[in-house]
Parts: structure tokens; C-alpha cells; sequence
């Protein structure tokens, strides 16, 4: 069982109830403080205080979820944002919305809650009285956690207001316009840049921010901007993905990191706290802070399934991609024991590989039911059981937040997309994860990829679904790849990507039909699951889904539009919305 010091939880909801307000939109400010409360005046007194301060910022980092609360979520489920991705079919078919939201509480309102409050930490850490190196610290722990929200305010909203102060509820600046989003996206990664340099190198292990957990975000962020700015804007991306190299070299180069020798371990572990693979975790602690997230793999609720088209990227351990002609390892899908021969071991780490679960066919003794029929497993861990399981709100394994395999893979996607890729290039990142895994290192001449000695030539690369918004490289497609296998059902992660790639048409049923379709299990039992005229489960027969390209940002809050407007300031809404 885990240890903890749990008095830094009360004393965080006491010291900063007020501090941080609950704010419903980004222009709701604090009034005066109660005398027999902590205020701005007697509050930064000590290290101890700023400390105790930042805690709270760690919330946004949502992991496995909190309590019962399991819809926001990094992982595996689809939020209230539609947070909706092309690799798990949800219990409730999730629609693209049509309409622009009045609010949107936890992105927008969220985000900028946590904005106020680290600038009003950067205003008074330098006040108080602690060592250079320590106070150094907290400043760049602040300029981390605001810089790392702006970026993620940008990737769903695009331009946005912007401020770098703590401002009184009467200033002006309140209600400024927004800024474009490639100005904010420069700042996001100056700050990160700053944030590294001024952190720790440690502290608390990997539980709160350190110099690398800066490092690992400006390595997301700068991958993000160049691919961005590629696939969106049709501009030369290098300069931020050599940025992201770089920031990605300075976690790969530290001795201190390394990954597992288990993938799973990642994601079903009841302790990451010290795990050389995670930058930054998300520690759940029994009766302190749970999450439900075994609980809903594990009992008779319909779960999430895999769809076919991710089921169909696991490549067979040769390396190869099951579509290619030729591929002898490949032994068809008839059956789950042909389903799963000679593939990647991820997938059966993934998903049962016994048999599959569905309504009319449950799965086990617990009689699991997927509305794919594919059978989650990722999360479970043979340790934890009975009600710790099966009850909601009482899991405790913990979340991964930043990983080394993740910056791997990031330092892969930059040279392929720079088009500088090497062998040594590959060995050093995305041959370490596959190696991992159980599968063939991969081969380059910059341009093509190689498995063992065979050019690798996926029909998908160049089918009418990809011709649709433009056809990758080779390489750059199985570097795509493996970040949707390494990562599979990190549903905040794999939407981002696929954003960026410009690549939405994924999530379309009409132009993927895939997407919508499960595992191969020919004629089922009872009435209750409908197949294609090849066997595969139609998991929402009648429900189609379409993406638009408005869809690549969320709707500017109407509310927030309206309040601005009564200020006299225009507050442009998205495209589209």
C-alpha cells in the first residue's frame, strides 16, 4: 500500500480556497478577503505556503479521473469537450456537435483559473523569503503550468485572450481581444524554455514538475506547432521541430530515465511514483484520491471497445502491416486465436485475446460486454482486486502524465517530418519503444521504412481516406503508427495527434466506415449485435458521424462572446461556429 503525507491535501483546499476562487468565467475575479481567512497580504510568508500553493495546480492533469467522476479523464474515455477519437467505440455514440456551447467549463472557464493563478504566483514568489534556488523553482513551476495551459487553450480554442498578469477585476486588460494563435504558441514555448531552465532537477521525484517535465512539454509543444503549421497553414514547420528535437534530446540524453521493461506497467501500476519512465504521474491514494477507471473495465457495464480500424494497425511482429501483400506472418481474422498470431504482444495487452465479449455473448465470469467486442484489459493489474476493482471510486493505480516513450516517439515524428532521419536516429527513439514491444526495429533512407529487410507498403497510406487532406511518406506513416499503438485509448493524446495531422476525416463514418465497425465474430449469438456482410460487429448500425473542418477547434463560449461584447470588445468566435 502506498504512503503519503495526506495533510498537504487539507492544507491545500484551506490555504487556497480563496486564493484561487472558483471562477465560472475567465473575467470572474476576487473581491475582498474575509479577516480570519488567508489573504495576499499574510499569505506568502514562507516556502512552505508557496508549496502548498502550487499543489493545486496539479488538478488540471485529470489521469484515470477523479472518484467517480470518470468522463474527465485523459484516458480511455471520451469527455464533455468531444474528446472523441477514431481507436475506442464509446457506450453512448458520440455525435460531433453542431451548435455552438454557451460554456465550456472545462477548457475555457478551467483553463483560465489556473492562468490567474500562476500569475498571481509569478507576482508574489519573488516576495518571499526563501533561497535563489528555491524560489527560482516555483517561478519557473508557475511559467510552466501557464505556459502548458495556454498551449492546450490554443489547441482547442486557436486565438485567444491572452495576459501574463494578475489583474484587478476592474482593469482593462480583463476583457482584452484575443491574440492570434501563432503569437501565443511562441510565447507557449519561450516560457517552457524559461520554466526548464529555472527548475529543479528534481522534486518529489516525479510527482510535481520538474526541469525535465518542462522539457517533455516543450517538446509536445514545438512537435505540435511545426505539424500544425504544416498540415493547417501550409508553412515551413522546421524551425519548431527542430526546437522539439532538441527539448526531446534533453530528456533522452538524462541516464535517469528509461523505459520499462513492461508496456502495460505504464498504465495498470498501483505505484509510478519513481518509475524511470514517467516524467510526471498522477498519484491516486486509497481514501485520499481514487479514480473508477478499473471499475468500468472489469463489471458487467457495456465498456468502450477497439474498433477495426485500430485493431487493423497492430502490425505483425515482423513489422509488417497486415494489408501487405505478401505479409505470411498475417493469418487473417476468422477467429480471435488467428486475430491475434504473430502481432504485436500490445494488442493482447490491450484487449483479451481469448475471446471477445458482446451483447448476447458476454465475456467471462464477470460477463464483460464491449460494444465492439474487444475486451479491455489494459488497466487491469492482478494485485488489486474484489471491491478496489469492481467498485466505483475506490482505484488506485496510478496515471502516467508525461512519459519517456512519448518524448521517444516525438524526437522519431521531428526528423521524419524534417525529413533528416537516420538509422542512429530511428535506433535512439522509436526502435527503443518497438523493441520494447516485441517487434522489428525499423530501417530508413529518409524517405521509406524497412522491417527486416523489407520495404514496408501499407495499402491504408495511400487509400482514398488519406488522399482525402494529402498522403504521408512511408516513414512518417509508421511513425504515426506506432504513436497510435504505444498509445492506445490515451484518448486526450491521440485526438491531439490527429488533429494536428489535419487527419479529422478519421472520425467519419461516412469516409471510415472502420471506425464504426468491431471485431470479426460472423454470425452472432441472440439478436442483440448486428454484422457486416463480413462478419464485423456494426456497433452503432444506425448512427452516423460527420466531421466538419470546424470541428478542428471548439466554439468561443457564447456567454464569454456576449460578455465581452457588453465591454465593448469583440471576442471573434471560431470559424464555422
Amino acid at each position: 500500500m502506498k504512503k503519503y503525507n495526506i495533510k498537504s491535501k487539507f492544507l491545500l483546499m484551506f490555504a487556497t480556497a480563496l486564493l484561487a476562487g472558483s471562477a465560472v468565467s475567465c473575467s470572474d475575479y476576487l473581491t475582498d478577503d474575509p479577516a480570519d481567512k488567508f489573504t495576499n497580504d499574510n499569505f506568502w510568508q514562507s516556502e512552505d505556503n508557496v508549496k502548498t500553493f502550487s499543489w493545486l495546480n496539479y488538478d488540471t492533469f485529470y489521469g484515470y479521473g477523479n472518484g467517480t467522476t470518470i468522463g474527465l479523464s485523459f484516458f480511455y474515455y471520451h469527455g464533455s469537450d468531444y474528446r472523441v477519437d477514431d481507436n475506442l467505440s464509446a457506450f453512448t455514440f458520440y455525435q460531433m456537435p453542431v451548435t455552438a456551447a454557451t460554456t465550456n467549463l472545462y477548457s475555457w472557464n478551467e483553463y483560465y483559473t489556473l492562468i490567474r493563478r500562476c500569475n498571481l504566483m509569478l507576482e508574489k514568489v519573488p516576495t518571499v523569503s526563501m533561497s535563489t534556488e528555491k524560489k527560482n523553482h516555483y517561478i519557473g513551476v508557475a511559467k510552466f503550468f501557464r505556459a502548458y495551459t495556454y498551449f492546450r487553450l490554443v489547441q482547442k480554442f486557436g486565438d485567444v485572450p491572452y495576459t501574463d498578469q494578475y489583474l484587478a477585476q476592474g482593469d482593462a486588460e480583463v476583457y482584452a481581444p484575443a491574440k492570434p494563435r501563432a503569437e501565443i504558441m511562441d510565447k507557449v514555448i519561450a516560457e517552457l524554455q524559461e520554466a526548464a531552465d529555472l527548475m529543479l532537477v528534481s522534486d518529489d521525484k516525479n510527482v510535481t514538475a520538474n526541469k525535465y517535465t518542462a522539457y517533455a512539454a516543450l517538446s509536445n509543444a514545438c512537435l505540435y506547432e511545426g505539424t500544425y503549421r504544416k498540415y493547417h497553414l501550409g508553412q515551413d514547420g522546421s524551425a519548431y521541430l527542430n526546437k522539439a528535437k532538441a527539448a526531446s534530446l534533453m530528456i533522452m540524453n538524462n541516464p535517469s530515465y528509461k523505459l520499462n521493461a513492461d508496456w502495460k506497467g505504464l498504465y495498470n501500476s498501483v505505484e509510478l511514483l519513481g518509475n524511470t519512465e514517467v516524467i510526471l504521474a498522477k498519484r491516486y491514494l486509497t481514501n485520499v484520491l481514487m479514480h473508477s477507471l478499473q471499475n468500468y473495465t472489469n463489471t458487467s457495464t457495456i465498456q468502450y471497445g477497439l474498433t477495426k480500424w485500430a485493431a487493423d494497425s497492430y502490425v505483425t511482429t515482423n513489422g509488417l502491416p497486415i494489408q501487405q501483400a505478401g505479409n505470411s506472418q498475417y493469418t487473417g481474422d476468422d477467429t480471435p486465436a488467428k486475430t491475434f498470431a504473430n502481432r504485436d504482444p500490445r494488442f493482447a495487452k490491450t484487449v483479451n485475446p481469448a475471446n471477445y465479449g458482446y451483447k448476447g455473448k458476454p465475456f467471462g465470469t464477470t460477463a464483460l460486454v464491449s460494444m465492439s467486442g474487444y475486451v479491455f484489459e489494459l488497466y487491469n493489474n492482478p494485485a488489486t482486486t474484489g471491491p478496489d476493482v469492481t467498485t466505483g471510486g475506490r482505484n488506485y493505480t496510478d496515471a502516467p502524465l508525461f512519459t519517456l516513450s512519448e518524448v521517444y516517439l516525438n524526437y522519431a515524428e521531428a526528423c521524419a517530418e524534417l525529413g533528416t532521419a537516420t538509422n542512429s536516429d530511428l535506433d535512439l527513439s522509436i526502435n527503443k519503444v518497438r523493441a520494447r514491444a516485441g517487434i522489428a526495429p525499423l530501417t530508413t533512407d529518409g524517405v521509406n521504412a524497412s522491417a527486416n529487410g523489407v520495404q514496408i507498403n501499407d495499402p491504408r497510406r495511400t487509400s482514398s481516406l488519406e488522399q482525402l487532406t494529402g498522403v504521408v511518406n512511408p516513414l512518417i506513416w509508421e511513425v504515426r503508427r506506432e504513436r497510435q499503438i504505444e498509445f492506445m485509448s490515451w484518448t486526450t493524446l491521440r485526438q491531439a495527434d490527429i488533429y494536428r495531422w489535419k487527419k479529422g476525416d478519421y472520425l467519419d463514418t461516412s469516409k471510415n466506415p472502420d471506425v464504426n465497425l468491431g471485431a470479426r465474430i460472423g454470425t452472432p449469438i441472440g439478436s442483440q449485435t448486428v454484422v457486416d456482410g463480413n462478419g464485423y460487429v456494426k456497433i452503432y448500425p444506425a448512427s452516423t458521424r460527420t466531421f466538419e473542418p470546424k470541428h478542428y477547434l471548439m466554439n468561443i463560449p457564447t456567454n464569454d462572446i456576449d460578455l465581452y461584447k457588453a465591454q465593448g470588445v469583440d471576442l471573434k468566435q471560431n470559424p464555422g461556429w
